[in-house]
């Protein structure tokens, strides 16, 4: 009889679609916000951004409670201050609101981060977080597009990956889910994949602006579907770690359903706005 326990999987693992219903929990948060304006008033309510952001950053200690000596990275923390002060400054003045972005994406950040900890550690588990939350920013922006009172937008994609960037190096600045110490360097296939997925991300995030209003060629989703199964087919190939291979398999993952959105309005009453 064996007395070998069972195999537990990574608990991080769960953690990426708490970090889509997150974006989608986001992206229906006009509705709250109209109730806060009718409630409190704009001017009060353009506070709340700032206190669901002081309300973010004093869960810090609660997080880092019980984990010892805290390897503090000064530089990080600063980077991390300043990027959220051009997260609040780079936000739409029109539209106050829009502030909340960034305490979501920086809580988001850390939602992803840990997910990434348990294979990934060091610099790339900074550098794979902010890309990952960059993402999931995306996603939020097409969803707005889509949703009848919202809009699509690159300005708040930018403040979304800003936001991100700030939760990824203040967790990295008071070493918070550090991740193993392995090594994580993509071999040339891998990254190759990778660089060609990105850029088929851009052109797909450009191209969706000059089609504000009305359904956007089907087409335009399918480089990110060409290029996302080969970063599946060469992660899974790859002898370069299972760093890299789970880096490459949830990038491609995440990206993949990018290329519904130009699809959707052909199929559902929906406009893209």
């Amino acid at each position: 009889m064996s007395t070998e326990s069972p195999r537990r999987l990574p608990a991080g693992r769960y953690l990426y679609p708490a970090a889509a219903l997150l974006v989608v929990l986001y992206v229906n948060t006009f509705e709250i916000w109209g109730m806060l304006v009718g409630s409190l008033g704009g001017e009060r309510a353009g506070l709340v951004p700032f206190a669901a952001l002081l309300g973010a950053l004093g869960c810090i200690p609660w997080l880092v409670r019980g984990r010892g000596r805290i390897g503090l990275r000064p530089g990080a923390v600063m980077a991390a201050a300043a990027l959220i002060a051009l997260g609040l400054l780079i936000t739409d003045p029109a539209f106050p609101a829009k502030r909340i972005h960034v305490p979501q994406y920086l809580l988001l950040a850390l939602v992803l981060r840990r997910a990434l900890s348990d294979p990934i550690g060091g610099a790339a588990l900074t550098g794979t977080a902010v890309l990952f939350t960059l993402l999931f920013g995306i996603h939020d922006e097409m969803l707005q597009g889509l949703h009848p009172n919202r809009t699509y937008g690159l300005r708040d994609m930018a403040v979304n990956g800003v936001s991100g960037a700030a939760g990824a190096l203040l967790a990295a600045g008071i070493g918070l889910w550090t991740g193993p110490a392995v090594p994580f360097r993509p071999d040339r296939r891998t990254a190759a994949a990778a660089a060609a997925l990105a850029g088929a991300v851009l052109f797909l995030v450009l191209q969706l602006v000059d089609h504000r209003g009305t359904p956007p060629p089907v087409w335009l989703g399918l480089p990110v579907v060409a290029t996302g199964l080969a970063l599946l087919a060469a992660g899974r190939a790859t002898a370069a770690g299972p760093a890299v291979r789970h880096a490459a398999t949830a990038l491609a993952w995440i990206t993949l359903p990018l290329a519904l959105y130009p699809v959707m309005p052909h199929v559902a009453p929906l406009v893209f706005n």
